[in-house]
């Protein structure tokens, strides 16, 4: 039990009018948890939000933090996506 919570953690809140992407999900789970030994959770907002918000918990060797920050970034960009811009163009359209 003691070994669980150390374990590193990515809590990524995720903004209420934004999607998962199957892909880029997958991808960040399998991306932390080879390189880090690092579990994903992902909880949705409630309060607005304007991008994915991650939060590094749990306990991260000294220095990996870095280095997870760096892999992580650009693979959120891939795992949500906003919806909002398709809404305001078949409005105005």
């Amino acid at each position: 039990m003691t070994s669980d919570l150390l374990r590193p953690v990515l809590l990524v809140i995720v903004p209420a009018d934004w999607d998962p992407v199957s892909e880029g999900v997958a991808e960040l789970r399998r991306c932390l948890a080879d390189e880090y030994g690092a579990s994903l959770m992902l909880r949705q907002a409630i309060a607005p939000l304007s991008s994915p918000l991650p939060l590094y918990a749990g306990y991260w060797e000294p220095g990996t933090q870095w280095y997870a920050k760096r892999d992580v970034t650009p693979r959120l960009a891939q795992a949500f996506v906003d919806l909002n811009w398709l809404d305001a163009e078949l409005e105005a359209g």
